[in-house]
């Protein structure tokens, strides 16, 4: 009984910072996109094959940690020429760089199941810190998280040359994710 005691005081005597957040596993279902113009009209895609690790409590937000890996070869648009493109080294160059990555924490309270993160984003060979809006949802044992980003692509030399033109492509790229989540075993 003494230890257990001792234990729960040196709990809530340690700072925050050390208080590890709940591990979650990414669900089926989990869909991650991006959406900009071309020629002025919106268009949108999603990433088949992406992977992440969270960790996340709401009464804790700030011992939050995000990581993500995105097979950009996976990037569909549902247009046919617009998909042969995308990998090549003009865009995504997979080539030399198949996989773009995301690493946050730090997430802080922005109201009700509303978190900001700073996060650092890799694409193309270039790391540059990429914020992201979070909402949380519990949904019975699991969660729903939703993450949004707006990715200024020439910053990562995606779409340079005749493409750097924001008449052709826009400069920003909207990413949207919905991650469906259960607590890691």
């Amino acid at each position: 009984m003494k230890s257990a005691l001792a234990l729960l005081l040196l709990a809530a005597t340690l700072p925050a910072s050390t208080v590890r957040a709940q591990d979650w596993s990414l669900q089926p279902g989990s869909v991650l996109g991006f959406a900009t113009t071309f020629e002025g009209v919106r268009f949108a895609g999603t990433f088949r094959r992406f992977t992440a690790r969270i960790a996340f409590d709401p009464g804790q937000p700030r011992s939050c940690t995000l990581d993500a890996t995105i097979t950009l070869a996976s990037a569909d648009t549902g247009n046919a020429d617009r998909d042969r493109m995308l990998p090549t080294a003009d865009f995504f160059d997979v080539a030399r760089f198949p996989t773009a990555t995301y690493r946050g924490a730090d997430c802080t309270p922005a109201g009700p199941g509303r978190y900001s993160a700073q996060g650092t984003l890799t694409l193309r060979g270039v790391s540059k810190p990429v914020p992201l809006t979070l909402q949380w949802r519990t949904q019975g044992a699991g969660a729903l998280l939703t993450v949004d980003a707006n990715v200024p692509r020439l910053a990562f030399g995606v779409g340079s040359g005749q493409w750097a033109d924001p008449g052709a492509i826009g400069l920003d790229v909207a990413v949207h994710g919905a991650l469906k989540l259960a607590p890691a075993k």
